[in-house]
């Protein structure tokens, strides 16, 4: 598993490639990280070697943001692709670009987590692929993937590293949410003692944000029995259902894009502490 600390290593890689596949399998240790590079090599297929030049300049803007229309991003989160997601990507998938170079690119982000039943309709796409048009499947759980998907794949396998680890707010964060399970509400008499010091400083509370998403969703992981990073998994979270946790894993990223807005941000902690509880309240314990 090749290791991409930058992408300059990445386009070591890819640089070997002369000539496009129509599908790749990306093997990675996390999704999260490696979409941007992803992203990178549709911009290669779109556009050759050459594709950091200035004409390519608002297509790659497009691309990055998930606008471009010869590209289709695939993410079927923790539960799976529904029915109407894949209707959309097989109708994509059966149209022509009005480019000139007449290239698409779809991109399915967690390949692993489709059903058996939706694996083998993109299966028949990769048997009979159409001219022009190319898959790149990302996975971090390469065992759970058909074989007959792999065997019509190139398959790269990537490592990037993916946590800059602040394990005084990580263990700080865990416990926070570990006493929540159990105060659900009346944890806002204690959030001082968590987030008291931070309180002055939005850029470490969006390392807060990021560490409490990072913690329900490596906790998510392990109930699903997906690969997660035991560092980051909260115990008491176990005891709760998956759809629960996605919920507030959901609240979490909303209040976090709220933090560079001039919002008080012992406000957002309450109103966190109390969307959250009433989650946790949902299930009886």
């Amino acid at each position: 598993m090749a290791r991409i600390e930058n992408i300059d290593d990445f386009k070591n890689i890819t640089s070997k490639i002369t000539s496009f596949s129509h599908a790749y399998l990306f093997d990675v240790n996390s999704l999260e990280h490696a979409l941007p590079y992803i992203k990178e090599f549709a911009k290669q297929i779109f556009f050759g070697k050459d594709y950091e030049k200035d004409e390519f300049l608002d297509m790659n803007y497009q691309i990055d943001n998930e606008i471009f229309d010869d590209l289709y991003i695939v993410n079927p989160n923790t539960i799976g692709i529904n029915t109407e997601e894949i209707s959309k990507l097989l109708l994509y998938m059966e149209t022509k670009s009005l480019r000139p170079n007449g290239k698409r690119v779809y991109i399915i982000y967690g390949f692993e987590r489709l059903s058996q039943d939706v694996s083998n309709k993109i299966l028949k796409f990769l048997e009979e692929p159409e001219d022009n048009i190319y898959a790149l499947l990302m996975t971090e759980n390469y065992e759970k993937i058909l074989p007959t998907i792999i065997s019509r794949c190139q398959v790269l396998k990537l490592f990037f590293p993916t946590h800059n680890i602040d394990e005084d707010i990580i263990n700080k964060m865990k416990k926070f949410l570990a006493q929540l399970t159990v105060e659900k509400k009346n944890m806002i008499a204690y959030e001082y003692d968590f987030f008291g010091e931070y309180m002055k400083d939005r850029i470490i509370f969006i390392n807060i944000f990021d560490s409490l998403e990072t913690i329900i969703s490596e906790t998510i992981n392990k109930l699903s029995n997906y690969k997660c990073d035991e560092l980051f998994v909260c115990n008491e979270l176990l005891e709760y259902p998956i759809n629960i946790l996605i919920n507030i894993l959901d609240i979490t990223n909303k209040l976090k894009c709220l933090i560079k807005n001039n919002i008080n941000l012992n406000l957002l902690i309450d109103r966190y502490i109390i969307e959250v509880a009433e989650e946790l309240s949902l299930c009886k314990k």
